[in-house]
């Protein structure tokens, strides 16, 4: 989540706001670390970023992936496959209209994938501290 998903989402979520058409790439882009100003910057940062959600997927369905508190993925959730295809989908959306450069359909495939990042979270991740807070994480 924090290598692949986390900063690509956040590409594609910086790109809903309005400044982003504005944004230059840096004076040396090959040198920049910043991926919306990098050589890869702008609406091709967010392609790529949405493209690396979409395949990256693929590993939160491998058999022996664990959660941060150590405990194994709840692949055998029903829930579980459902809620990574609806991720996969968003990712696919935010693509597709990364690729008209159009600052509203982004705002909506942005929201997409909030939503399908959301529905993890609220089960899986999101627990009231007298649950268990974050030793929670990866079950219902």
């Amino acid at each position: 989540m924090q290598g692949i998903f986390f900063p690509s989402s956040n590409v594609i979520f910086a790109a809903q706001h309005d400044e982003f058409a504005q944004v230059k790439p840096d004076a040396d882009p090959s040198l920049s670390t910043d991926p919306i100003k990098s050589v890869y910057g702008s609406w091709l940062a967010v392609e790529n970023s949405s493209l690396a959600i979409a395949e990256a997927t693929n590993l939160l369905l491998l058999p022996g992936r664990r959660c941060s508190n150590g405990r194994p993925v709840p692949l055998m959730d029903p829930d579980w496959p459902k809620y990574v295809s609806d991720l996969r989908q968003a990712a696919q959306g935010a693509y597709k209209a990364a690729q008209t450069k159009d600052q509203d359909r982004i705002l909506d495939a942005a929201d997409a994938l909030a939503t399908a990042c959301s529905h993890c979270h609220s089960v899986y991740r999101e627990k009231a501290p007298e649950q268990g807070g974050e030793a929670n994480r990866c079950v219902k």
